[in-house]
């Protein structure tokens, strides 16, 4: 189990408190390096907006500085290039963050997720020469367009034919996902598609067709621990289900503006912070928006749940009793996030 300690429900006091915090329990900083996305799947907060004519990235002054604050603490843990964007639609602007990330943090693993429509075998050999460590491509299908698995293998035959490379497919689930990989140029690429509408995410109650009005969420959650979230921006989110554009996120659930902190240490050691972490530290239901959030739900074990009660009790108070659950009935929804399993 994840390595709580009390000051992550309590502001710390000092700068060397705040990143030891951080540097102890942090394994992956998301950074929405640009604003555009050359799509708008009706599965995403993204078709409720307009990226597509947005030319807006994180600026260079704010993007340098917290690649810096993490490098004084040798940061070896991920780094994500993106959130709602699509990160490879800027060829310059990308490889330079990756230069600069990889040049102050050469032992981190840089990633993103794209939807592949800008790759082609140079584009991936000069992110590996920038330094990237992985790449994750999610082959959607057209706007509006309904999943089935044969819309699904064709996106995988066209990828692969544009890249004059096979995907060896290792997973497929009927209507549900098939997933794959490749390696170019010594690339590890992950490549899958999945039908969304079914087994996606609401992303903090922003897609209402994805809601499941039935679901209501008691698992804990790892995100607020384990995660910091950079919008383009500079606004930050408790963790990556939310999104800069849309008005209630950014009014209601951020923790406010990088600009806004010392450091990223102070950040994600803040009151706010600490806020999320007290009410998802354990099992029992959760306010909105996390009430309709189906990712990382799991059936906790008996010793675990016993863990974590002892936890809050002995770092944040007694449980009320609304707050104390009989044993829960199997949950119906147990989705787990495809590439960062790692939930405590």
């Amino acid at each position: 189990m994840f390595d709580v300690k009390a000051s992550h429900f309590r502001e710390p006091a000092t700068y060397e408190d705040c990143a030891r915090l951080f540097s102890a329990a942090v394994n992956n900083v998301i950074i929405e390096i640009s604003r555009h996305c050359n799509r708008q799947c009706n599965y995403c907060p993204v078709a409720a907006t307009d990226r597509v004519s947005s030319s807006e990235a994180l600026p260079e002054k704010q993007y340098e500085s917290i690649i810096r604050d993490l490098s004084s603490i040798d940061y070896r843990q991920s780094i994500c290039l993106n959130l709602y964007n699509e990160p490879s639609s800027d060829r310059a602007l990308l490889l330079k963050r990756i230069s600069y990330c990889r040049e102050l943090l050469p032992d981190a693993r840089i990633y993103f997720s794209t939807n592949g429509d800008y790759l082609t075998d140079d584009y991936l050999a000069a992110m590996v020469q920038a330094g990237l460590s992985e790449l994750y491509v999610t082959l959607h299908l057209a706007k509006g367009e309904v999943y089935t698995d044969a819309s699904a293998i064709s996106r995988f035959t066209e990828f692969s034919a544009r890249l004059g490379k096979p995907v060896k497919v290792h997973t497929a689930s009927t209507n549900h996902t098939i997933q794959g990989s490749l390696k170019l140029h010594g690339l590890p690429i992950t490549v899958f598609s999945t039908n969304y509408m079914s087994y996606g995410s609401d992303r903090a109650g922003s897609v209402a067709s994805i809601t499941n009005s039935g679901f209501k969420r008691i698992s804990p959650c790892a995100r607020p621990f384990q995660d910091v979230t950079i919008s383009y921006n500079g606004t930050i989110f408790p963790c990556c289900q939310m999104s800069a554009d849309n008005p209630e996120h950014s009014s209601q659930y951020a923790i406010g503006n990088i600009s806004d902190f010392d450091s990223i240490f102070h950040a994600y050691a803040s009151s706010a912070m600490a806020s999320w972490r007290r009410d998802l530290l354990r099992e029992s239901p959760k306010k909105t928006p996390c009430e309709s959030c189906t990712e990382g739900c799991y059936q906790l074990s008996q010793e675990e749940r016993q863990q974590r009660d002892v936890l809050y009790e002995a770092f944040i108070g007694p449980i009320s009793p609304e707050a104390v659950l009989t044993r829960p009935k199997p949950l119906r929804h147990q989705i787990r996030n495809l590439f960062n399993p790692k939930f405590f």
